[in-house]
């Protein structure tokens, strides 16, 4: 296979456009998933018959939940699109579906209005949103991947990681600063549906800078080699009869990640209210403090992950999350100041976890299904551990009256990662620090025309 003589080594302003524009995306996907969360009780008085409150905010969570749904579908959608005809075509989609869902929660009509079509409404918009966010995160690496220079992948990786817990911090941040500045009852009125809206513009930013971004070369590289022209199977089929025990290890040795991400966005929080008794204020501060932490934590181990590869970190993050589960937890339960200690001990863990979780969802993959197979396993790995955590954890805390009881289910997930990871090592060392599924060769991922 020859190469071509145009030279396509990015320069740090177009390096700076890939990473904001893969970040885009992940932002706005995690700033939705935050807001929602911030004004669930809101949602639950405007969409549900207020005849019984608890029943309407377990109805808004539900619907949340259902979200989940639709993101396995959206991965395979996505990721047959992003693997038959390009990364950017991919990600201008899963943008403007999560654009276009999150800002028209913010214009539906309520129950008072329209009755039972308001819940019925909401729950289209969360499922739509669904699809798009389950095709993003895959589409995302991957771009970001594949404009990457092998020596600095993970350090890249670590800004698109920390693009999700910068959306959170906005969610929560926009929900305050507006409750303060109209008041509680304007913003129980109106003001939550600012919220929603705001992802129109913040979407339009994102789909503009995606639209002036290059294909990867490596996906070029293998247009041009003919690959993908070639009688084959789809993506899709491909991924399921070539690479099922690879996505097999992959969902047990990352299902850690997403279940220490739900903690930290949602469980912890409700532990801190509910168990440690501190004021809902006080624990929003914590928990903010805990995905700064997070944040610090995974722009550091990006760098780490460049030095000494994808394995060790990964296999070094579970173990560290298995010893330390109970005690973080044990910690917290000692008031605001030891739980300030916990969320940053918890942060710590999830970023050091979040990189090689993240760098694993491309580099355990061929070119050829990287998205479809990434994405989908991805958002399985969530469903099985990252959605029921929360609702794990107010079970297994309600139910035996142990504060560290969801420490324990946090260090067993961990333990079950850990064991996949050191025993699919094979399939997970073979593709550490190098990109080894490349069919092409390296001088052509430099060196081809666009």
């Amino acid at each position: 296979m020859t190469s071509t003589t145009s030279n396509t080594v990015l320069s740090p302003r177009e390096r700076r456009k890939a990473i904001v524009a893969a970040a885009a995306g992940n932002f706005s996907e995690w700033y939705d998933f935050s807001v929602y969360g911030v004004v669930a009780a809101v949602i639950a008085v405007n969409f549900f018959p207020a005849k019984d409150q608890f029943v309407a905010l377990l109805s808004t969570y539900i619907i949340f939940a259902l979200t989940y749904i639709t993101r396995p579908l959206g991965g395979l959608l996505t990721g047959w699109i992003a693997d038959t005809y390009g990364r950017r075509p991919a990600l201008a989609l899963t943008i403007a579906v999560m654009t276009v869902a999150t800002a028209a929660v913010g214009v539906l009509p309520s129950y008072a209005a329209i009755g039972v079509a308001a819940p019925i409404l909401l729950l289209s918009c969360r499922l739509l949103q669904g699809l798009g966010a389950g095709g993003e995160y895959g589409s995302a690496i991957s771009f970001l991947y594949e404009h990457s220079a092998p020596e600095r992948r993970a350090r890249t990786i670590s800004y698109l990681v920390s693009s999700t817990f910068l959306g959170v911090l906005a969610g929560v941040g926009f929900a305050s600063l507006l409750s303060a500045i109209i008041g509680n009852t304007a913003f129980a009125e109106w003001g939550w549906r600012v919220l929603f809206i705001i992802a129109l513009p913040i979407g339009l930013i994102g789909m503009y800078i995606r639209k002036h971004v290059q294909e990867t070369p490596e996906f070029i590289a293998l247009r041009k080699a003919d690959e993908l022209a070639k009688v084959k199977p789809s993506p899709v089929r491909d991924s399921f009869r070539s690479h099922k025990a690879t996505m097999v290890v992959f969902i047990l040795a990352i299902g850690i990640y997403p279940l220490i991400t739900t903690t930290i966005t949602s469980y912890f929080t409700t532990f801190l209210v509910r168990t440690v008794k501190i004021a809902p204020s006080e624990a929003y501060t914590i928990t903010l403090i805990t995905d700064v932490a997070l944040i610090l934590a995974a722009l550091g181990t990006g760098m780490i992950v460049d030095k000494i590869g994808m394995y060790r970190t990964l296999l070094s993050g579970a173990l560290l999350v298995a010893v330390l589960g109970v005690p973080i937890f044990l910690i917290a339960s000692g008031g605001h100041s030891a739980s300030i200690l916990a969320g940053v001990i918890l942060g710590v863990c999830g970023g050091i976890l979040a990189v090689p979780a993240a760098l694993a969802v491309s580099q355990m993959f061929p070119p050829t299904v990287r998205v479809t197979a990434g994405s989908f396993s991805y958002n399985i790995t969530v469903i099985l551990f990252g959605a029921t955590g929360p609702l794990l954890g107010v079970a297994l805390t309600g139910q035996s009256g142990n504060v560290y009881a969801y420490g324990i289910y946090l260090s067993t997930i961990a333990l079950v990662s850990a064991g996949a990871i050191f025993l699919g090592r094979s399939r997970i060392r073979r593709v550490d620090g190098i990109d080894a599924h490349s069919s092409i060769p390296p001088e052509s991922l430099v060196n081809v025309k666009r």
